[in-house]
């Protein structure tokens, strides 16, 4: 629909907007006065009833002016994006206009960042509407319905797409867990040497990475638009695996040296995420990004290949070769209830350890700081006083052990400050990947939820003898596919948390031994500084 600013346009959906986010909470039949529909990503910022200003999603209104639907009350099926940064560009050049960090909004209400992360799929009341034997949902926002999950489950997607021997996916077992089979040659990216280049005679600039392949030795240079085009297509091709976020956008200071090491730095853990996971590593997008030279017209026809993949979506688990055995729907519900648990519980303990740590570190920066300064001070004022009056050796000697002792204080105080960038931060930004990551699975588990009501639901109709034996015992194998790949990419976040926190843990603690052996030292220089003083 045409809006510009100032229009005015009617809620549809109620969402509940996270206002420290810079969100309107809104509710339906609302009216709201638009005032911004370049925020990008799905967003437009906005007035509500009460005045406040926020961001909401585009797909959540319409314009006022518009008629009703004829013949019911149900609003048009909005189009709403199903993941947070991902985008489609139907240009294919090289160097089409889809920038970098331009479709980001900079207005912020609160204190975080100005950026936008992800449009919420909102829930609507769900009606039912029958289809035949199975009952087709019509919450226009379930992610399973999107992906075309339901579609797959009850058969009546499309099934005549070839799948390319290059393209097939395998599921084994590995004692009790099922997990992907490896890549047989897995391989590794460097991202190095960040470049700011320009084009139109300097008229438009834009930062360039290195990324070298370790299996080809090739040198491939991407934007940020790359990145992000990349994320889009993993994001929409493989909706049960995990497609860790790209780092956030940016508006301003985009070329400080500063922030592009930081970025470039981000876009590596990125980078290593992908290159580790058996699936995402073998995809040909990925392939195609990490391989395709500054060759317009190679891209070109790499960019239309997968921006035309018919395998997508739900359409993937077409690709993949499962474990033979049928899988119980209790055991199959109770694993995947827990795993649910799992991560809701490990993304609040991730977070509280970063809120902890953070505040850990505005301490060690400013009140224990302060805190060991002020008692070197206070020793130092003490051998102040004594040097007033210096009568022995031993009051010399006694003098200077005072000293420095209160030097030691003053310098443990400085090593608490240091200490925060060898121990916490680190361990902050490595939980923060983790946030991102966690944060992808309620999509992934939406998906596998909606396999097991569909199940359930052809159960019963099978029941009632509405549905053909031989109908439901195909339902329950597609269902299996899906429960496969949920099962495999659980084994797969649990093998990397090992690695990934294990290294983290042992790298806070030696920080931390190293940090105490430090002030050890120091202390014991100071004792032995008594041992001189005669008495």
């Amino acid at each position: 629909m045409a809006v510009s600013p100032g229009c005015k346009v009617r809620v549809l959906y109620d969402f509940e907007g996270d206002r420290p986010s810079g969100e309107l909470a809104v509710y339906t039949d609302e009216i709201l006065t638009v005032t911004r529909t370049d925020v990008g990503e799905g967003w437009w910022e906005g007035i509500g009833p009460d005045g406040s200003r926020g961001l909401f999603p585009e797909a959540y209104v319409e314009l006022v002016e518009y008629p009703a639907p004829p013949f019911n009350d149900l609003h048009p099926i909005p189009s709403a994006p199903l993941h947070n940064q991902g985008s489609v560009d139907t240009a294919d050049g090289w160097e089409d206009e889809w920038d970098d960090d331009e479709t980001v909004s900079n207005y912020s209400g609160g204190d975080q960042e100005s950026t936008v992360s992800s449009l919420p799929r909102r829930h609507t009341n769900s009606g039912m509407v029958r289809t035949g034997t199975v009952r087709k949902s019509m919450n226009r926002f379930s992610h399973f319905v999107k992906s075309g999950g339901e579609a797959y489950v009850i058969g009546t997607q499309q099934t005549d797409v070839k799948v390319p021997h290059n393209e097939r996916v395998s599921i084994k077992e590995d004692g009790d867990r099922i997990t992907w089979c490896n890549n047989p040659d897995p391989f590794t990216c460097e991202i190095n040497s960040p470049e700011k280049k320009s084009k139109f005679k300097g008229m438009k600039s834009f930062i360039a990475y290195n990324i070298t392949p370790s299996n080809t030795g090739v040198v491939v240079s991407r934007r940020y638009k790359h990145f992000d085009w990349l994320f889009g297509r993993l994001v929409e091709k493989y909706t049960s695996i995990s497609v860790p976020p790209l780092p956030d956008k940016q508006i301003t200071g985009r070329f400080g040296e500063e922030f592009v090491e930081k970025r470039r730095d981000k876009l590596q853990q990125w980078m290593n995420r992908i290159c580790l996971h058996p699936v995402l590593s073998q995809s040909l997008v990925f392939k195609h990004f990490i391989t395709c030279r500054d060759n317009e017209k190679e891209w070109k026809q790499g960019k239309r290949a997968a921006e035309n993949d018919k395998l997508v979506g739900a359409s993937f688990f077409m690709t993949v070769d499962c474990p033979p055995q049928r899988l119980e729907l209790v055991q199959v519900e109770n694993r995947m209830e827990q795993f649910g648990r799992f991560i809701k519980s490990t993304d609040e303990s991730v977070r509280s350890i970063q809120d902890r740590g953070q505040v850990h570190c505005e301490k060690c920066q400013g009140s224990y700081r302060s805190e060991y300064k002020k008692i070197g001070s206070t020793f130092g004022s003490l051998s102040a006083a004594f040097a007033i009056d210096l009568d022995s050796q031993s009051s010399q000697q006694l003098t200077q052990a005072l000293e420095h002792t209160a030097k030691t204080y003053d310098d443990i105080g400085e090593l608490i400050a240091e200490q925060p960038k060898n121990d916490f931060l680190p361990l902050i930004e490595g939980l923060k990947e983790y946030s991102g990551m966690l944060s992808t699975y309620p999509d992934v588990l939406q998906v596998h939820k909606g396999t097991i009501g569909k199940v359930k639901e052809c159960q019963r109709l099978k029941d009632e003898e509405k549905m053909e034996d031989s109908t439901f015992h195909e339902v329950c194998l597609r269902a299996d596919t899906i429960t496969n790949v949920s099962f495999a990419e659980m084994s797969h976040f649990h093998d990397q948390k090992v690695v990934d926190f294990k290294s983290m843990m042992q790298h806070f603690l030696q920080e931390q031994i190293s940090y105490h052996q430090r002030v050890i030292q120091r202390l014991e220089e100071s004792l032995k500084m008594y041992d001189n003083v005669q008495v």
